[in-house]
């Protein structure tokens, strides 16, 4: 863990100083919150920076029989890195082409962890399971990250049972490092490349330990993100107004008046006291 820190606050600060030099930053919706205007420019992609970090850490640690699970890591990184860099290097990717692209990869993950851990007597369902909650997990670890620190806080919390897990120390040891440059006010952004990986590791770690029951509860904020951009887009269509001031949720508790830090700081509360309600039910990582 404390190598995947240290190597991950390194390359994170070195991703920092490339960006800048290359000119790729983040591009804010303008229809956001006004006060996010000011992030514009901000470095983005530093997934790539504390990913690489957990990988080379995890290569000179303990083994667990986890390494398959960096192969899923990997594939939902560079499908978020094309996202990253639509409209710049490359065509944006339309909403069906991501999802196509994630439900290949899930299913392939599928069909090998169902060798590992079973959750039904049919392996079938099992297959649909893991390939809904991996591709579940990605796209709402991705509407989470729209905070300083947010998404790397919930992250790290979610991580803690797991801690005897050498994959699980240095994937947080390499959140906590680039939470460092990310915390308020950010100094750089994780992007797709970043929370789509997180999201399929954090599920895939839930369904290779079986514990994938205690996902939807322990992960609480992801998927109230999700269900809100769902709801949100549901409520508009179906009455012409909205249901929440803005989706995902964060941004409607800032129109609030809630600041990024409270907003963060209570999340992680949150994830907390679900992620310990999951585990005590669940008997413990």
């Amino acid at each position: 863990m404390a190598l995947a820190l240290l190597l991950s606050w390194v390359l994170t600060a070195f991703w920092v100083v490339l960006m800048r030099q290359l000119g790729l930053g983040k591009r804010v919706r303008q229809d956001g919150p006004q006060t996010h205007l000011a992030k514009e420019g901000t470095p983005s992609m530093g997934g790539v920076a504390f990913l690489l970090a957990a990988f080379l850490a995890y290569l000179v640690g303990e083994k667990d029989g986890l390494m398959g699970l960096w192969l899923l890591g990997l594939g939902f990184a560079l499908l978020g890195l094309l996202d990253d860099l639509g409209g710049s290097l490359a065509r944006p990717l339309r909403a069906r082409e991501k999802l196509l692209f994630q439900g290949i990869m899930a299913l392939v993950f599928a069909l090998w962890a169902v060798r590992q851990v079973a959750y039904t007597p049919w392996p079938l369902l099992d297959v649909l399971l893991i390939l809904l909650a991996v591709v579940g997990a990605a796209n709402a670890f991705n509407f989470t990250d729209g905070l300083d620190g947010l998404l790397a806080s919930v992250t790290a919390v979610l991580l803690l049972p797991f801690y005897p897990w050498p994959f699980a120390q240095t994937l947080l040891g390499a959140v906590l490092g680039f939470l460092w440059h990310n915390a308020p006010k950010a100094k750089v952004f994780m992007g797709d490349t970043g929370s789509q990986a997180l999201g399929a590791l954090v599920a895939g770690l839930f369904i290779l330990t079986g514990k994938l029951w205690l996902l939807p509860l322990a992960a609480i904020v992801p998927v109230l993100e999700v269900l809100s951009v769902v709801a949100q887009v549901l409520y508009f269509r179906r009455t012409g107004r909205r249901l929440l001031r803005m989706s995902p949720l964060h941004h409607h508790f800032e129109l609030l008046g809630w600041g990024e830090a409270k907003i963060v700081f209570r999340f992680a509360l949150l994830t907390a006291l679900a992620t310990a309600v999951a585990f005590g039910m669940g008997g413990g990582a």
